[in-house]
């Protein structure tokens, strides 16, 4: 469907009012995309791997202009382009192009915070990994899991929400690869996949793949997946205490409330923006105004939870451009969508907010599906 600039005022609201109903049953958005982060618990194991290289990480982080001590304070969460700035360098400093994989070999429980303490006390391994998907925004948001029970097995695809940033082949083979040593960890059992695969390409090597996965390894794939034999979910955690478990997970609960807490006006604000988005001139006067506060007091609100208004709006039309984008919606619509007077003004913030133009945008996401964002 193409949309025709309107001619006056009254088909201009008319258009917006249509095509907003018309989006709503595609793309259902009720808040803004959550920041992504990462506990600074997982780089520990990035940590121990350059340790075990005898390189200085105190020295590296410093050449990257990284305080060491910010990201090792205990339950701290930093930015993802933190995390993938890390990672990717430490590739490139020590010239490993399986770092992902060998990052994996070094995951322990406490390099998953309170979640791998939690899955340890467990008494099976299948309800290990149960407290893993209920908990596992503790040690961050870049990569989610779904598991699909098939007949003897147990699929399990890792994917990224839509607004994450371009990221290397190292953070999927980690993640992948931590999670296979955790299994062997938890059960104290040589346990190998059945299958894994990757959407990007086969490297020139693949013996390291296949010494720490120990089956078939599959690259170029639709997905990112770990494949299972089903019987695994029985086998008992060596370490389980019912105890410890409770202890641990109520601490969970509560980390978890608290990081619920600290955006709960973000998440206000960002619920009005979204329901007023069509506005070219939505302000934070005008969102101040609806929750019956002061401006002063709402930027007191964001400001303590690290959220600039002007930041919060530009993210969220950024963020649902490039989602709209990659549904195949024309300029012209997500012009009205999105509150712009003009496409021309449109193409231009957007320009300004990715380097690229929406078109160029469109083209990227059609050559590589994959990577989801610019």
């Amino acid at each position: 469907m193409i949309i025709c600039a309107p001619t006056n005022a009254y088909d201009l609201s008319r258009k917006k009012h249509v095509l907003r109903r018309k989006l709503s049953y595609h793309c259902p958005m009720k808040t803004a995309p959550e920041p992504i982060s990462v506990s600074v618990t997982v780089l520990s194991q990035l940590f121990l791997y350059l340790h075990s290289l005898n390189v200085d990480v105190d020295e590296f982080l410093h050449s990257l202009g990284v305080d060491p001590q910010t990201v090792r304070a205990l339950d701290e969460r930093i930015p993802v382009e933190t995390y993938l700035l890390i990672q990717d360098e430490a590739a490139r400093f020590i010239r490993d192009p399986y770092l992902g994989l060998h990052m994996g070999e070094f995951a322990e429980a406490g390099s998953w915070s309170i979640l791998g303490y939690m899955m340890m006390n467990c008494n099976t391994l299948g309800a290990a990994f149960e407290k893993a998907g209920k908990y596992s925004r503790i040690i961050g948001n870049l990569i989610d899991a779904r598991a699909e029970i098939k007949p003897g097995k147990i699929h399990v695809t890792y994917f990224t929400p839509p607004h994450a940033p371009a990221m290397s082949h190292h953070c999927y083979e980690s993640t992948i690869s931590s999670t296979v040593q955790m299994m062997r960890t938890l059960t104290g059992a040589p346990l190998n996949p059945l299958e894994v695969t990757f959407t990007h390409p086969q490297p020139e090597s693949t013996a390291e793949h296949e010494r720490i996965f120990r089956c078939p390894v599959r690259f170029g794939h639709e997905e990112n997946s770990l494949t299972l034999d089903w019987m695994i979910a029985s086998l008992p955690v060596r370490m389980a205490n019912p105890s410890l478990l409770e202890h641990f997970e109520k601490y969970a609960q509560d980390f978890m409330a608290q990081m619920e807490r600290n955006d709960e006006h973000t998440r206000t604000v960002t619920r009005i923006i979204l329901s007023k988005l069509d506005d070219e001139n939505l302000s934070i006067e005008k969102v101040a105004k609806e929750l019956s506060v002061s401006v002063r007091t709402l930027q007191n609100r964001l400001e303590a939870e690290e959220v600039v208004f002007s930041d919060l709006l530009r993210d969220i039309r950024q963020r649902l451009a490039q989602k709209y984008i990659r549904d195949d919606y024309t300029v012209e619509q997500i012009t009205y969508l999105l509150g712009f007077s003009e496409p021309s003004v449109f193409r231009k913030a957007f320009k300004k907010w990715l380097g690229v133009t929406p078109r160029e945008y469109r083209e990227r996401v059609r050559s590589h599906p994959q990577l989801e964002v610019a």
